[in-house]
């Protein structure tokens, strides 16, 4: 009796400890693994099987063994076992008491609630397939028609609103490693957290490509606690500046939550830790027009079937210096000005290849494929007035096809999206004319993914060509066929033969230039660029590329000159200028 008892006695401590030991693997995996506390998410399932699965086969065993009849010695059952020498399976007879061992019992239990589990997942996933709900895939993402007059005022480049990269990322992201300079032992960047965005400072637009400064290992971000990482690298990709922005003198300190923290200063847990249940793809790393840093967070629901069709629900900002944390809907106004990809672009662009690819239903997708077509392989972004809109045109699904039907504009902020008319070459196949001009085929330049704009109503694609070092040529490659391809070693002399190609083709006319003669009454260097006014005119500035002759690159106040130029929105671009006297 004493034995027994004894024996019970270490059964219910070796019962505690492994019950602990179970709880702490539950922990950790919550804590390192932070899955989404959201029903409609994957890994919430996952997880709750892990927190369910030993007590409901302890509680199934237990039930089985309370049932069980004590049986004989002589009592067995029959089961298979593998044989090692006739290396198969054969028919066993074992005692019955050995089938309701408990160990034996919840193992079985166990396998039981995994096969039911999986089933049950399989079942979640079939409840959103699109052979079921084709039509609510394609009304996921509302998609008005606009006409070519809202193509050209959006997306007119003369307005002087447009802002047009020199550099593209990868060209962007070398003059950001070379800002790292001493700190690179120490910190790194990340190519996928590079963001385009626009900033407004001293009454001037900017295009920047941001990202911050992260933890080169674990060891550097224990090491650096609290104090957080010296802040981030912005680069010009109109201007080729690039600067490392130290944020460690300001009130707030260094970049403390981020993805390479580690406990507390993991972006992604304290995330969790204050909205559990807020699911999420990506992040993008901003800054406002002040240069203050923040991670911002498109969120997104499924609300198709259990874990299918993601679309945008709001934003959560988070400020990397001291953790503070607001979140927006989608439609809410009271979201700050500054924020430029409230959308994740992934969703929406998935959303679009939906509403494109199924309007007609899942089956004409198949056969019939009646108006079926999809996003093309690329996109590029287009940014003006504070907006980022993500830009690809329309193409069928035949992967030889390299013509477009028109183009999708998504606003990353509000998610509106409009498809635009405009036959024509895909962006793919302007890169590979550009690339192919005699002109450059020889010295093997690459291409940036063409940025769509109007030019004269022209829709037209702008093109960066580029080694593995600095951008060569810019290009301008008209939409409708292809056909008029205009290059230059900067984008005036670019659009100077692309407006003779335009003016050849009866598109445009010549005449239409000014030309007057004046004095210079104020002098402005930008640079690349200078910009001037003359007199009798107090309300226009003209600008000229500093490289168009040397009577423009030594303007100066008095000068009396003769010029040609083009009339814009913000400005007036001289075509050509030269000198009296």
């Amino acid at each position: 009796m004493r034995e027994s008892k004894n024996k019970f006695s270490l059964n219910k401590k070796k019962l505690i400890i492994f019950g602990l030991l179970y709880i702490g693997l539950l922990f950790a995996i919550w804590y390192f693994g932070l899955p989404f506390i959201n029903f409609r998410s994957k890994g919430f399932y996952y997880y709750l099987l892990l927190i369910l699965i030993l007590p409901l086969a302890f509680l199934i065993a237990m039930i089985r063994k309370k049932k069980h009849k004590t049986s004989s010695a002589d009592d067995t059952y029959v089961t298979f076992r593998y044989n090692k020498q006739k290396r198969q399976f054969v028919k066993t007879n074992l005692p019955l008491e050995n089938k309701y061992i408990l160990s034996n019992l919840m193992a079985r239990s166990s396998l039981i609630i995994v096969g039911v589990f999986l089933i049950l997942m399989l079942i979640f996933d079939l409840s959103g397939a699109k052979l079921f709900h084709a039509k609510a895939y394609a009304k996921q993402l509302e998609i008005t028609t606009g006409n070519s007059e809202d193509l050209n005022t959006i997306f007119d480049y003369e307005s002087g609103d447009v802002l047009l990269p020199k550099i593209d990322k990868a060209l962007a992201f070398k003059l950001a490693e070379a800002r790292l300079e001493e700190y690179g032992s120490q910190y790194s960047i990340d190519y996928d957290n590079f963001t385009l965005i626009s900033v407004n400072r001293n009454n001037t637009t900017e295009l920047l490509r941001v990202t911050p400064l992260e933890y080169a290992t674990p060891f550097v971000a224990l090491s650096r606690g609290g104090q957080g990482t010296i802040g981030y690298i912005e680069v010009n990709v109109i201007t080729q500046e690039a600067k490392l922005v130290d944020c460690t003198a300001t009130n707030n300190g260094g970049l403390k939550y981020m993805p390479s923290g580690i406990f507390k200063y993991d972006l992604d847990r304290h995330i969790r830790m204050h909205y559990p249940t807020l699911m999420y793809n990506t992040k993008y790393f901003e800054i406002d027009n002040d240069g203050n840093p923040y991670w911002v967070i498109p969120t997104i629901k499924k609300e198709i079937g259990v874990f299918a069709g993601a679309t945008p629900k709001g934003v959560l900002i988070v400020n990397p210096q001291n953790g503070d944390m607001n979140y927006y809907k989608l439609d809410d106004e009271n979201k700050p000005d500054w924020i430029q990809r409230v959308i994740d672009e992934d969703v929406v662009a998935s959303q679009a290849n939906n509403a494109l690819t199924y309007k007609n239903g899942f089956w004409n997708k198949l056969f019939a494929k009646k108006e079926v077509f999809q996003l093309s392989d690329g996109y590029n972004y287009f940014i003006k007035d504070g907006n980022t809109y993500y830009v690809s045109c329309i193409t069928s699904p035949n992967l030889n096809d390299q013509t477009s039907i028109g183009f999708l504009i998504i606003n990353l902020r509000t998610k509106e999206s409009i498809r635009y008319s405009s036959p024509g070459i895909t962006e793919m196949r302007a890169r590979e004319i550009a690339q192919n001009d005699e002109r450059v085929k020889a010295q093997a330049l690459d291409s940036t993914w063409p940025i769509l704009i109007t030019y004269h109503n022209v829709p037209t694609y702008f093109v960066v060509l580029k080694n593995e070092v600095l951008s060569q040529k810019y290009v301008l490659i008209n939409v409708d066929d292809g056909t008029l391809v205009a290059m230059g070693d900067d984008i005036d002399k670019a659009k100077q033969e692309y407006d003779s190609l335009l003016a050849n083709k009866g598109i445009i006319n010549p005449d239409d230039n000014l030309k007057i003669t004046a004095v210079v009454k104020a002098v402005r260097d930008l640079g690349d660029k200078i910009q001037f006014m003359i007199e009798g005119n107090n309300e226009e500035y003209f600008e000229v590329d500093v490289n168009l002759n040397l009577d423009a690159r030594f303007l100066k106040v008095g000068d009396e000159i003769e010029i040609t130029y083009k009339k814009g929105n913000n400005y007036n671009l001289v075509l050509e200028l030269k000198k009296k006297g």
